[in-house]
């Protein structure tokens, strides 16, 4: 980890774990940290070094002889990958770690988390001013997870390596439309919850990372089975679970601080 005083940080050694700070951008640093380890679970926020961090962890991965490296990549990101190229965008950097880790021969599995549905409920994302703000379009049927889902399902795979190693698996918890999303917020808010489609074009002027982003979603989406999912892991949430359990929580915050007379900052996707 990058801070080692922070509350999650003592959170984690309260419950047994050993912290060991690293930088994903300082290879030394991984290796250091990866040395002696069975396993290794590797996720990158979207920066300028994903690329580069993703690999770091790799290689010092296939340097200590790391036994499973458990890598969260992103949803559909092999129809995404083909469509960027194919438009002269690519290839995208989820993708060349994900390759980098085969050409490597690292012992892996790799998991393709769909879009979160915490990002529903946060002003940071898609919901502002009490209203869901999206860029993709209302018969779009989106693949959604819950992040706890995602830890669950590396959990899964570092507790059955003869199972799940050399695996590469979509996973995903819900599969829903823009209308039946605000619906289900309607629901848990005990109020509409009105839908907003923001046009493409004002992403393109603001954030042209996103807007390619949802230029593949609106055209050349995936889409996923999820009843072995289920199988799998049979706690897997659906977005009324996943309202129950936490989102319903972090819903109201959002529109209790709008009736005090707050505005959640603009959208930056």
């Amino acid at each position: 980890m990058r801070d080692d005083t922070t509350s999650a940080a003592a959170a984690l050694s309260a419950a047994g774990a050993e912290l060991v700070l690293g930088d994903l951008d300082d290879r030394a640093s991984c290796d250091a940290a990866v040395g002696g380890a069975y396993g290794l679970y590797s996720v990158q926020s979207a920066n300028d070094n994903q690329v580069a961090q993703g690999r770091n962890i790799a290689d010092a991965a296939h340097a200590a002889e790391v036994r499973h490296l458990v890598y969260s990549s992103v949803g559909g990101v092999e129809s995404q990958n083909r469509f960027y190229v194919e438009q002269g965008w690519g290839p995208i950097d989820k993708w060349q770690v994900e390759e980098h880790i085969r050409d490597l021969g690292v012992p892996a599995t790799i998991l393709r988390p769909a879009g979160f549905m915490e990002d529903l409920t946060s002003p940071a994302r898609f919901f502002q001013n009490g209203s869901l703000n999206v860029p993709w379009r209302d018969d779009l049927v989106m693949q959604l997870i819950a992040i706890d889902d995602i830890g669950a399902f590396a959990a899964l795979a570092f507790a059955k390596p003869d199972e799940y190693l050399g695996r590469v698996m979509e996973i995903t918890g819900d599969r829903l439309t823009t209308p039946q999303i605000a619906d289900a917020l309607s629901k848990a808010a005990g109020r509409p919850a009105p839908h907003t489609q923001i046009p493409l074009k004002v992403l393109w002027e603001h954030s042209p990372e996103a807007a390619k982003v949802f230029t593949w979603a609106n055209e050349t989406y995936f889409d996923t089975d999820i009843a072995p999912l289920r199988e799998a892991f049979g706690d897997l949430m659906d977005l009324g679970t996943w309202l129950e359990r936490s989102g319903r929580a972090r819903l109201l915050r959002q529109l209790e601080a709008l009736d005090r007379g707050s505005r959640a900052t603009p959208v930056t996707l």
